[in-house]
Formats: C-alpha cells, structure tokens, sequence
C-alpha cells in the first residue's frame, strides 16, 4: 500500500499538536433510530418466473430491521468525537453476519487546527458533496459484511451477490477530510482508503478537492456554487466493458472534473445545474496468452439539470419538478473502435432518481445490484438519459405526498438496429409524519421495460414489468 507524502505529514502534524493535550468531556449527546422496512418485489429481472423459466433477480418479500445508537462527545470548544454503532439485518435470519453490532462511524474533529479557519475530520465519516452526484453516502459502498448476501435465504442471492444492497445503512468512508472555511468560500480535500488490499498494495483510494462558493453573484439568488475534482484509483478493479466482454482490466484510473450551481431566481422556484467530464485510463496488467495489449483511455461526461416550484401560499403546498440526467455510453465502431472508454464511471454517487432502474445491469462494469436477462444490456450507472417529471402535496400538515414519472432511453444503443428506448417508471411515495420522532412512509414503483429488450432473442428477452412496494416506520431518539 502507497500513501502519498502529505498524508504522513499531516498525520504526523495531528499527532505533534494534539499529543500534548488532555481529554476533558465538557458535554455527551446519545441520540440514535429504529427503522423497520416490510419490502415485497418481483421481476427484477424483467422476466416474469415460470415453470418454465430461470430467474435472475426474481421475487422477494422480507422485513429489513436496521439499528443505530450514536454517541457525540464533546471535550473542548474545538475537539470532538463521534461514534456510531449499526446493526441491519433481516428478521428472523439469525446467522452471525446479521447479528453483529458494527462500527458505523468513528472519527474525531479538530477546529481551528493550526490555523483558525482549518478543520480536520479524521475517521470513518460520511461524505456528501453537492446533490451527491460524484461522491455522496453511496449506495456502491453499501454492506461491507455481506449482511444481505449471507443471510441464510437462497433468495437473496443473485449475480451480483445480494438483494436489497441499495437499502443498506453502511455507507461511511475511512477518510481524512480538511476543510478550510473562507466564508463564503469553503475549500475541502479528501483522502479516503476505499479498499485495503494488503501487502500486495493494489488498493482502491479516493482523493478530492471541492471549492463551494456562496458569495457574489449567487448569493443574491440564495445560492451556491461548485467546482470540484475527484480521483478513483483501484488497482484490482476486475472491470469489463460490454463491448468487448473478454477483456477483464485490472486498474480503473479514473479522473472526474465538474462544476454544479443552484440558484432560487424567485420565491420558491429552485434551479440546479451540473456537468462533469472524466479523463483517465483502463489497464489490462495481466494478458492471457497470445493476447495483443489493449488498455484504453477514457472520455465521458455526464450532466444532471432540475427545476422545481412550490406552491408555498396554495391550499395543500402543491409542487411540480422537472429534470433531466445524462450519463454518456460506449461507442462502437467508427474511429472510436476499441481504443477509448466513452461509458461513464459512476464513482461513488449516492444520488438516485428512480427506485428501480437505477440498480439494473448487464453485462457490463456492474455497479449495478439486479441483472436482467439481455447479456448485451448496459449497467444504469451509464449510458442513459433520464427525463423525470414531479408532482406532490401535502394534503394534511403532517402528510407528504409525491409522485414521480421517469422516461428512459440508452445513450448509446447497446446492440446496433435495436430501439434505444429502455423504459419508463412510475413511483409513487407518502410519509406521515405521526409524530416530531415517528413517521411512517410507503413506497410503490413500477418500471415498464421499453422497445429496447423486445429486440432480444427468446432466450434472452425479458420485457415484464418490475414492481416493489415498501412500508417503511422509522422512530428517531
């Protein structure tokens, strides 16, 4: 494992200046949640099951229990110390796995370090910046323990190794995080191990830098802006690209640069904006025999836009929201041929639009959790566009409802002469806010296979319609 040289100083200067200091806890926060979520789903795999067909990502009806006690200590005016303890687990799956108590979050804060406007976050921590559209509390570093893949149900196994992984609570990253707060100027950098590989040092890290500025002009409009670069770096990332599916590159170097802003140009209407290009490398490090090199350079780019108004001053608060997202595809053929990677790499993004499709795959990189039948399908972390339309209320003071539609399509057709239309979805979701620490809230989502998957073989073809209802109650202490 390599650490570059500034971490080990900073380490070093943390260790020299807060050495000498004595631990007084000044004030103790114990706060914590229950949430029990009863899920039911099928045609995950968009294949309604026969007894006459296989099934990927199929049926599914369980009670998904998660558990979380923190503690916030507070020992100086500029020292603290945050621990959070985890337990997520299917009822009445009573292995070893989904009885653990996990260490959540564990990290200490140190303001005014050195130098007054620093502040140090060393530990494991959430991250989340911006919309969450890079990086975020990402559902891709969901269940370090295989909480979900080792719950002694043979139907909670699929392809990619678990069912209901974008549910799961473990998401903090073992991170460095320094900000320097410049108002209206924020600067943060990270450093983050991802994936510690041991002594043969093919680790996966995440190092970043993100610039939020609140000042002029933005802030006349209540706004913010955003530039940031994020760089991945695994080194046994075993990717695969769709179309060349015999290839397997063991390094994934990946760059991202982008800006994002979000602006209130009037009462109650919020815009927001977001481009970011990727730059970088695949490598194949480990040929098999007669095989030529074949690494590839990467040029993607993605792009996510909203608009969204409340009826603040109308009878029932209604809303209405508009948005688009992009995710560039894999080209095939032409002077691209074989030599760049144009498919966008989804880092570590924790935002989600749709409550099904976003976790479909193929035959691809696999950030996604539930395989369809095409083997020529694209994972939904890219190679898409999405047109999504909003529509809420609340009916009551205490009741939220809202409505979202999603229209579907591939950027780049994965099969030549086959539709690009991929779907559309439907979810509808309440929440019920029974008291300041009790709410309760349901989920229910269709997604409606498009033209695309009619084009597959028989074999391969599964065009059912993917459905999940959720009952959620979550109590907050």
């Amino acid at each position: 494992m390599r650490i570059p040289g500034f971490v080990y100083g900073a380490m070093i200067g943390v260790v020299c200046v807060a050495g000498p200091a004595v631990a007084a806890v000044q004030n103790v926060k114990v706060s914590g949640d229950i949430d029990v979520k009863a899920i039911s789903r099928d045609n995950f795999d968009l294949r309604k099951t026969t007894r006459f067909t296989t099934t990927n990502d199929d049926k599914l009806q369980a009670y998904l229990q998660t558990t979380r006690v923190r503690v916030d200590a507070g020992l100086t005016d500029n020292v603290s110390a945050s621990v959070r303890l985890l337990n997520q687990r299917l009822w009445d799956a009573d292995v070893e796995a989904t009885n653990n108590i996990d260490l959540d979050l564990a990290y200490v804060t140190l303001k005014e370090l050195v130098y007054s406007p620093l502040t140090l976050t060393i530990g494991r921590q959430e991250l989340n910046f911006g919309t969450g559209f890079i990086v975020s509390n990402a559902a891709l570093l969901a269940d370090p323990n295989g909480t979900f893949s080792t719950a002694g149900n043979a139907t909670l196994t699929n392809v990619h190794g678990s069912q209901l992984r974008e549910f799961s609570a473990y998401n903090a990253y073992d991170a460095i995080r320094a900000t320097l707060d410049f108002a209206p100027l924020t600067l943060d950098a990270i450093v983050a191990k991802i994936n510690e590989r041991g002594e043969t040092g093919h680790d996966q890290d995440l190092y970043g830098l993100n610039l939020n500025w609140k000042g002029a002009p933005v802030d006349r409009w209540h706004g913010e802006a955003e530039a940031y670069w994020f760089w991945k770096n695994d080194r046994n990332a075993g990717f695969t690209i769709h179309d060349n599916t015999g290839r397997i590159y063991e390094r994934n170097n990946v760059h991202t640069i982008g800006a994002r802003t979000a602006l209130e140009p009037v009462k109650d209407l919020w815009l927001n904006g977001e481009i970011a290009g990727q730059f970088g490398a695949l490598y194949d490090t480990v040929l098999l025999p007669g095989q030529a090199s074949g690494n590839r350079q990467r040029r993607a780019l993605a792009a996510q836009a909203s608009a969204a108004y409340t009826f603040s001053t109308v009878q029932y608060t209604p809303n209405v929201g508009v948005g688009w997202v992009f995710y560039s595809g894999q080209r095939t053929g032409g002077s691209n041929g074989n030599s760049f990677v144009n498919a966008w790499d989804p880092m570590f993004r924790g935002q989600s639009y749709t409550a099904i499709s976003e976790y479909l795959t193929g035959n691809d990189a696999g950030y996604g959790y539930y395989t369809t039948f095409d083997p020529n399908d694209t994972d939904a972390g890219t190679n898409r566009h999405q047109l999504y339309a909003d529509l809420g209320a609340k009916p009551l003071k205490d009741l939220s409802l809202q409505a979202r539609y999603a229209h579907i399509w591939f950027a780049q057709t994965p099969v030549a002469g086959r539709s690009k239309n991929a779907g559309d979805e439907v979810n509808l979701q309440g929440k019920w806010d029974y008291t300041e620490d009790v709410q309760f809230g349901v989920l229910a989502a269709a997604f409606f296979p498009g033209k695309y998957y009619d084009g597959a073989t028989a074999a391969n073809r599964g065009h059912n319609t993917a459905w999940q209802l959720v009952g959620d109650t979550t109590v907050k202490f």
